[in-house]
């Protein structure tokens, strides 16, 4: 399976502040895995960067008293990926899920999601 990579832009909203971090990745998951397990990898990723991330009944996501969201992602080449790497480092996202198991708590309505993700197929 080909590798793919993508570069990661999340959230953190602290107060009237936001900050914006972009992660490269580089994951076995093509576009369309990534699409459709969104509400697994992107939660995992929030964990890795935050520590234990807690989803309250709004679907918002929270890291002690910040709000935590993925902004964006997008596909890139596996040569802007190296760039990216040796400047600000890449990870491998499996990595980081396997990394994050216990990390989320996502409130009552949406734990089944989280816990059928079809993301265990792509792993």
């Amino acid at each position: 399976m080909a590798m793919n990579y993508f570069l990661i832009r999340d959230m953190c909203r602290d107060g009237d502040h936001e900050y914006y971090d972009h992660i490269p990745v580089k994951t076995k998951m093509s576009e369309q895995d990534m699409i459709d397990n969104e509400h697994f990898w992107q939660e995992r990723l929030l964990a890795w960067q935050f520590g234990w991330i807690e989803q309250d009944d709004f679907d918002d996501w929270w890291a002690d008293l910040r709000i935590v969201r993925i902004d964006s992602w997008r596909s890139i080449s596996a040569e802007d990926y190296e760039v990216l790497e040796d400047h600000i480092g890449g990870w491998r996202l499996e990595e980081i899920i396997l990394d994050t198991e216990g990390d989320i708590k996502p409130n009552d309505k949406t734990w089944k999601l989280y816990n059928e993700s079809k993301y265990v197929e792509v792993l």
